[in-house]
């Protein structure tokens, strides 16, 4: 793991790789060392991979384009398969290379990811962009905020959105306020938007143990609660506006499970194929020197 940059208060401590700018540890440190996201999951080889840290950004665009493939402004792409086996291009790629730092604070770190396409023919995302991640903490309190800018001479699309790994304990709850889930298929493409049925209503605040998901919740209120009864504590998770989408990942037989705002649908690239306008899917089209924005923030409450 390539420098590990810690920030901290009296009550709380959380650190970040540059590989992939990921968040790697958030905790509280009250009596005892309590983790609020998943610590960084080394395995026996060396190589650093985000798919193990407690959070990682997900620029310029959230979860699967189908096959790789996508058109903007009549241009064709075909995007590398970046997923091991998986048939589609997932995540975009902020999350597969290296960040610089841009400040450092005792409570405060910012990091920067500058970058520049390569020839279309290379399966790199085809658009300029440069993104900067602040984390800061205030108490026990930690606050995400990620700035994607155009750095192109032309249009291009956009969207964001975070991955944190939350511990699945005992009796482990979510609550969110979102009437409506993505139907997918057996490679997570959304197929139809439908009301929750019960088993998958996070309005009822649910056993995270029984939801065994991987779909995407929308419209999303940008509100959630995950609680840890046995302990006695709180995440409230609060979004920007525009991360008004929630991917909720839940496997079956892990202890771990994925909460992560979104500003758009999945595999948005590809509006024609769920009747929508790319305006619909949540993703942005910016100008050149244009800039999208979007912030999350982790509150927590916790009796030791």
């Amino acid at each position: 793991m390539s420098s590990n940059l810690i920030i901290e208060t009296e009550t709380a401590i959380a650190s970040f790789s540059l590989d992939g700018g990921c968040i790697t540890a958030y905790a509280l440190k009250r009596n005892r060392i309590y983790d609020i996201l998943r610590p960084y999951q080394q395995n026996s080889t060396p190589p650093f991979s985000p798919l193990n840290a407690a959070s990682f950004p997900l620029i310029p665009y959230s979860n699967r384009i189908k096959n790789g493939k996508f058109s903007f402004k009549n241009q064709s792409y075909q995007l590398a398969l970046n997923f091991t086996d998986h048939p589609h291009s997932i995540h975009g790629n902020a999350w597969q290379n290296p960040w610089r730092v841009k400040d450092h604070k005792e409570d405060k770190t910012v990091l920067e990811y500058d970058y520049k396409a390569k020839d279309i023919k290379s399966g790199d995302w085809p658009f300029d962009f440069y993104a900067v991640q602040t984390f800061s903490l205030t108490e026990t309190d930690l606050t995400q905020h990620i700035s994607v800018t155009n750095t192109s001479n032309s249009l291009i699309p956009v969207g964001l959105g975070m991955h944190p790994y939350f511990p699945k304990r005992k009796n482990t709850h979510l609550k969110a306020n979102t009437p409506n889930v993505w139907i997918t298929d057996h490679t997570c493409l959304p197929q139809k938007r439908v009301t929750c049925p019960e088993h998958w209503d996070l309005r009822q605040n649910p056993l995270v143990e029984a939801l065994e998901c991987d779909n995407q919740f929308e419209p999303w209120d940008g509100k959630a609660e995950i609680l840890w009864p046995e302990d006695s504590v709180s995440v409230e998770l609060n979004a920007s506006k525009n991360l008004n989408r929630l991917v909720v990942y839940a496997p079956k037989n892990e202890d771990f499970f994925c909460v992560e705002p979104t500003s758009h649908i999945t595999d948005a690239l590809n509006p024609a194929s769920k009747g929508m306008s790319l305006e619909d899917t949540g993703i942005d089209v910016l100008g050149p020197l244009e800039t999208i924005e979007g912030w999350m923030t982790f509150k927590i409450t916790a009796e030791f």
